[in-house]
C-alpha cells in the first residue's frame, strides 16, 4: 500500500511529524533537518518535562528555523502529527507510544536499550498504527545488512567471517549495536545461532577460532562516526563489505526518510527494509 497523500486544494501538504528526545543530539538534527525541508512540517518538539529546553523556541534547539518554531514542550504528544519520530529513553518512548495510539499517529522509533517486553508491547500498538523500530537509520547500514547476508549466503561454509566495527573514543558501548545487527543478518543467513556463534573478542594462548563462530571486534579512536566492515575470506580469496558514515546526520536524514514512508500507512510493523525496498507499493 503506498503511503496516503497529503492534499490540500489539489496540492500536496507537507507531513506533520513531532520529534521525541527532541534536545538530544540526534533530535536537534532532526528539528535542523526537517525545518529545512518543504514536504514536512515540525507540528510538536518533545522533551522530558524537567529538561531545561522545556517551555522554550525550538529555534534555540536548532537555529535553521526561518519560521512557524514550535515551543518545546515537556508535556504529552498532541494531536496534529502524522508521524512521531522517537530517538528519547524506553520510559519516554512507551509512555508517548500510548499517546500516538490515542492520536493515530504512525510511529518511527530510533531509541536504543528497549527492553524485551517493551519491544513486544509496541508490537502490540503496531496492530492500531504503524509503527517502524530500527538501532540503525543509515540508509548504508540497512542496505549492508541485507547485502552481508546476501554474500554469505552465496559464498557458504568455506568462509571465515569476520566484522570490524570502529567508532569514536567516548562511545561507551561494544560491540556497536549496529555490528550485531550485521553478525546477527549474517548468522541468521547461514543458519547460526547468534547466543553460541557469535565470538566477541579474541584473545589468549588458545584462541583458535572455531568453523562456526562469527568475530565480532571494537576499535575505539579519535572522532569517528562509525565504520563497519563485514569480512569473508576463504584461504584463497577475500571480500569486504564496508560503510563509513561521514557525519552524525546520516541517522536523522535516514528517519526524517523513513517518516515521509510510514505517513499514512495501514497498521503493521515496519522496519527500514520496507522503506528501501517497497517504494512503488
Amino acid at each position: 500500500m503506498a503511503a496516503a497523500s497529503h492534499t490540500h486544494d489539489g496540492e500536496h501538504s507537507p507531513i506533520g511529524i513531532a520529534v521525541s528526545g527532541a534536545s538530544g543530539r540526534i533530535g536537534r538534527l532532526l528539528l535542523a533537518l526537517a525545518a529545512e525541508d518543504d514536504e514536512l512540517l515540525i507540528a510538536q518538539a518533545l522533551v522530558s518535562g524537567a529538561s531545561d529546553a522545556a517551555g522554550k523556541p525550538a529555534t534555540e534547539l536548532a537555529a535553521t528555523f526561518t519560521e512557524g518554531a514550535p515551543v518545546v514542550s515537556g508535556a504529552g504528544l498532541e494531536s496534529g502529527a502524522d508521524v512521531m519520530i522517537d530517538f528519547s529513553t524506553p520510559t519516554a518512548t512507551m509512555e508517548r507510544a500510548e499517546q500516538a495510539v490515542v492520536h493515530g499517529t504512525a510511529l518511527v522509533i530510533g531509541t536504543t536499550g528497549l527492553s524485551t517486553e517493551q519491544l513486544a508491547r509496541l508490537r502490540e500498538i503496531s496492530e492500531d498504527i504503524p509503527v517502524l523500530v530500527a538501532h540503525n537509520f543509515s540508509l548504508g547500514v540497512n542496505l549492508l545488512c541485507r547485502i552481508a547476508a546476501d554474500v554469505a549466503r552465496a559464498l557458504g561454509e568455506d568462509f571465515d567471517v569476520e566484522v570490524v566495527e570502529s567508532h569514536h573514543n567516548r562511545k561507551v558501548d561494544a560491540p556497536s549495536g549496529t555490528a550485531l545487527g550485521i553478525a546477527g543478518a549474517i548468522a541468521a543467513a547461514l543458519d547460526r545461532d547468534v547466543a553460541k556463534d557469535l565470538r566477541c573478542g579474541r584473545e589468549g594462548r588458545d584462541a583458535r577460532r572455531t568453523k562456526r563462530e562469527i568475530g565480532v571486534h571494537s576499535l575505539r579512536m579519535g572522532n569517528v562516526v562509525g565504520e563497519h566492515t563485514a569480512h569473508f575470506a576463504s584461504d584463497y580469496e577475500r571480500v569486504e563489505l564496508t560503510h563509513r558514515a561521514q557525519s552524525r546526520d546520516v541517522f536523522a536524514a535516514g528517519a526524517l526518510r523513513a517518516a515521509k514512508w510510514i505517513a499514512g500507512r495501514e497498521a503493521g510493523w515496519y522496519t527500514m527494509d520496507d522503506v528501501l525496498f517497497r517504494r512503488g507499493e
